[in-house]
């Protein structure tokens, strides 16, 4: 899921990775309970794996895979995720797709993974789950652990209801975060992730006259149309052009709404990088930093 919706949903996860875990397996995990995070990076060759956790009381690992577009690739993958997990830290290891839109369905993705040899008898099988978060009531998702909320609005249910549930979402994260800067952050982050199921237009309407939003300066530097568009041409256009155009754009209308310009020596930087693990990393280093000089690709 490389886009600028996984950085974003990556530091939900590391912020909030027990109410994932009580979502997902319910009744092993204790409210607010700190987990480990276990390095995805399984070797210098293969790809690197989402997200993983180990569970508490040696219960083992849990493995996930953001997912917003299909790879047809996935059910493989999965396999070789929990393999290699498995040789370096032991197990067990439950892994899950976490589907984000239905862009990233297929009917392969049954959550069962079956090697056949060539006379057809069946020699393997792999279990995973699947998670569809546009088939959850969205009410649901909203009342779980606070990481969890902003996955209801992108249901199939929220879809009638966002100008009701957004400000739902605002009350409950000015109740349950203290610090002002983190609410910003985790709203800023909710609106950003509605792009994957909506239009700037829909997302504007229904955050604007959210009292935390409004004040927040990374709003502010969100509902630019440039920082939109970019982030539109990456989702849409599925092409590593288009994904790295719109991260570039959306780096720079960041730093321009924060700091009111950008040397020329930090455009130069920016424009020159291709790595889109980088340019993510950088958008997320914006909402933090104190000036220009200090983001780092």
């Amino acid at each position: 899921m490389a886009k600028p919706f996984d950085a974003i949903l990556k530091q939900i996860l590391d912020d909030y990775a027990a109410d994932w875990m009580a979502w997902l397996v319910p009744g092993i995990v204790r409210p607010g309970e700190v987990l480990e995070a276990i390095d995805p990076k399984l070797s210098t060759v293969q790809p690197t794996a989402d997200k993983v956790f180990r569970l508490p009381g040696n219960a083992g690992l849990i493995h996930l895979e953001l997912q917003s577009t299909w790879g047809g690739s996935l059910p493989d993958r999965m396999l070789l995720y929990n393999a290699l997990l498995y040789d370096r830290y032991g197990g067990p290891v439950d892994s899950f797709a976490i589907l984000l839109r239905q862009d990233a369905e297929a009917n392969a993705l049954t959550g069962l993974l079956k090697r056949r040899l060539a006379d057809g008898v069946e020699y393997f099988r792999f279990a995973y789950k699947v998670v569809r978060v546009w088939e959850y009531p969205a009410d649901t998702l909203l009342s779980s652990g606070l990481g969890i909320a902003p996955l209801g609005l992108l249901t199939d249910d929220a879809v009638t209801r966002l100008a009701e549930l957004v400000p739902k979402l605002a009350d409950r994260v000015k109740r349950e975060i203290p610090d002002v800067g983190m609410q910003d952050r985790f709203l800023s982050g909710s609106y950003l992730l509605l792009g994957l199921r909506y239009d700037e237009c829909e997302i504007e309407s229904v955050f604007r006259g959210v009292q935390e939003m409004e004040e927040s300066s990374t709003y502010r530097a969100l509902i630019n149309k440039g920082l939109n568009r970019g982030l539109v041409l990456g989702r849409d256009e599925g092409r590593t052009e288009g994904l790295i155009a719109g991260l570039r754009l959306s780096i720079v209308t960041l730093l321009e709404q924060k700091f009111g310009s950008v040397p020329n020596e930090m455009l130069s930087k920016i424009q020159m990088t291709t790595d889109a693990a980088k340019l993510e990393n950088a958008i997320r280093q914006t909402v933090t930093i104190q000036s220009v000089v200090e983001l780092t690709l």
